[in-house]
C-alpha cells in the first residue's frame, strides 16, 4: 500500500487538493511539518525579473530579505529529517540597497534575491531564459516527470552552485552546461532542482517525491548500535564539541562586530533621516560625540512643553530641538522653539541656550546643502535675536566623521562645543573638518 505524502507547495499550483498550496513563503506553516516542499522562485514586491534593481527605501529591503530568508531554518530541519526540497526553476529577481547612498562618501551595499531561501549566493549560478528543448542524462525519478509533462523553463543552472548545493548530479539539461534538472543529498534529505513547466503530470511527480522520501530511506538503526563501539568516534565528538564552541565564539564576536558597524552607519541619518524617531536620537548621539553629554527628550516641568533633549557639558546647559525638512528649515519649525526656552526659563530661573540641529533640503546631496542654506533666510535672523544657535546636521555628520577618523582631537571638541554655546544664529562647522 502506498504510503501518504504530506506536500506543500509554495507559488506551483497542483489540481490535486491533497497538496497543500500557498502563494508565498510569508506562511505561517512550518515547512518541516511537511514530507514534500515545493518552491517555485516568486517575484518580490511586486517588482519585474532580472536585475540588480536598486530598493530606495531601507523598510522595502527589510520586508523582502525578511520574507524570502525567514524559513530557511524550517527547510534544514525538513532536510535533515529525511524530507524532499523541489526546486521549480524560474526567473531570478536581484534587488540592491545602498546604504549611505545620499552620501558621496563610503556606503554598503546589500542585495537580496528570489532564491535567497536557498542560498544568499545562490542566484549567482541561475542565469533566466525560455525555452523547451530539453535532454536527458540519466536515469531519476523525475525524469520521467519531465518526459510526459511539457516543459516551458524559464530559467537554468550555468555554473557551480554554492556550498551545500556544489556538486549536484544532473538528469536534464537544455544545452551545453546549462542544466534544468539536477538532485543533491543534503543530510537524511534530498533537493531537486526541476524545470518550469505548463503542464505537470501530477500523478507521476507524486511517485517521484514518494520514490525520493521513502523508497530511498535507509535501514532506521535499531537501538542497540547506539552502544557498538568503535574506534576514533570519541575523539571526533571531542573535535565537534571544540568546534562547535569557538563556532559560538565567532558568532558572538560577529554579532559585536555588526552591532558595530550598525552603530557607525547610524550617523548617516544625519544626512537623511526628517522624520522625528530616526532623526533625533542620532543627532544626540553625534553631539554626544563632540561631548556635550546629552539627555533624551522630555516634557519641561510644569508645562506642556516638549523639548528634544539637553546638553549637559559646556560654559552653559542647551535645549536642544531637531527638526528634518525636504525643504529649507523655515518659520513653521523654529518658531514653536521659542516659547519652550522661555518656558524652561521659567521653570528652572535660569536661561539655557537654544541649538536648532536641522537636516533641512535633506533629498539634495550632502556637498550641495552645506552652510546656512538648509535654514530660511527668516530663521537666521530670528535665530540672532533669540539666542538660539541652527546647527547643520550635514556639517555635524562631518565633524563626527572628524572625531572617529582621528582627524578632530579632543582639545578641539571644547571649541566646537563653546562655538555652538556662544552663537547665535547659524554655527558654521566647516573649519573643523576637511570638508568644503
Amino acid at each position: 500500500m502506498a504510503r501518504n505524502l504530506k506536500i506543500l507547495s509554495v507559488n506551483f499550483p497542483f489540481r490535486n487538493t491533497g497538496v497543500v498550496a500557498e502563494p508565498s513563503l510569508a506562511t505561517k506553516r512550518a515547512l518541516f511539518d511537511f514530507d514534500v516542499v515545493v518552491i517555485r522562485p516568486y517575484l518580490l514586491l511586486g517588482g519585474p525579473a532580472g536585475g540588480p534593481y536598486e530598493l530606495e527605501h531601507h523598510r522595502e529591503f527589510i520586508r523582502a530579505r525578511n520574507e524570502i530568508r525567514a524559513k530557511m531554518d524550517d527547510l534544514s530541519r525538513l532536510l535533515s529529517q529525511g524530507g524532499l526540497l523541489v526546486v521549480i526553476l524560474d526567473a531570478v529577481q536581484v534587488f540592491k540597497y545602498h546604504a549611505g547612498r545620499f552620501s558621496y562618501m563610503s556606503e554598503t551595499v546589500y542585495t537580496v534575491t528570489n532564491y535567497d531561501f536557498l542560498d544568499v549566493q545562490f542566484s549567482d549560478c541561475v542565469s533566466n531564459g525560455t525555452g523547451n528543448n530539453v535532454e536527458m542524462l540519466r536515469p531519476d525519478p523525475f525524469s520521467t516527470v519531465i518526459q510526459k509533462s511539457i516543459v516551458e523553463w524559464t530559467a537554468f543552472i550555468v555554473a557551480r552552485p554554492p556550498y551545500p548545493f556544489a556538486d549536484p548530479v544532473y538528469f536534464a539539461r537544455n544545452g551545453a552546461k546549462s542544466y534544468v534538472g539536477g538532485r543533491v543529498s543534503m543530510g537524511e534529505g534530498n533537493v531537486v532542482f526541476l524545470p518550469n513547466f505548463t503542464k505537470l503530470d501530477e500523478e507521476l511527480f507524486i511517485e517521484a517525491c514518494r520514490e525520493y522520501r521513502y523508497e530511498r530511506e535507509g535501514t532506521p538503526q535499531p537501538e542497540w548500535c547506539k552502544k557498538v563501539v568503535l574506534p576514533g568516534v570519541s575523539e571526533a565528538v571531542g573535535k565537534i564539541e571544540n568546534i562547535d564552541k569557538q563556532l559560538r565564539e565567532i558568532e558572538q564576536a560577529r554579532r559585536e562586530a555588526v552591532r558595530e558597524r550598525d552603530d557607525l552607519l547610524a550617523y548617516k541619518k544625519l544626512l537623511y533621516e526628517k522624520g522625528k524617531t530616526q532623526l533625533e536620537p542620532i543627532a544626540r548621539k553625534a553631539l554626544d560625540r563632540i561631548g556635550f553629554k546629552t539627555t533624551p527628550g522630555e516634557t519641561i516641568r510644569g508645562t506642556g512643553f516638549e523639548i528634544d533633549g539637553r546638553t549637559t557639558v559646556g560654559s552653559c546647559q542647551g535645549i536642544l530641538e531637531i527638526k528634518g525638512s525636504k525643504k529649507q528649515i523655515g518659520l513653521d519649525e523654529f518658531s514653536p522653539f521659542i516659547p519652550k526656552i522661555l518656558a524652561d526659563l521659567k521653570s528652572k530661573g535660569y536661561q539655557s541656550k537654544g541649538i536648532l540641529v536641522g537636516n533641512g533640503l535633506c533629498e539634495a546631496l550632502p556637498k550641495d546643502r552645506l552652510g546656512e542654506k538648509v535654514f530660511s533666510s527668516h530663521v537666521l535672523d530670528a535665530a540672532k535675536t533669540q539666542s538660539i544657535a541652527l546647527v547643520n546636521s550635514v556639517e555635524l555628520y562631518f565633524v563626527v566623521c572628524g572625531v572617529l577618523s582621528g582627524k578632530i582631537k579632543p582639545p578641539d571638541l571644547e571649541a566646537i562645543r563653546e562655538k555652538i554655546l556662544k552663537t547665535n544664529g547659524f554655527v558654521s562647522l566647516l573649519e573643523y573638518t576637511t570638508t568644503t
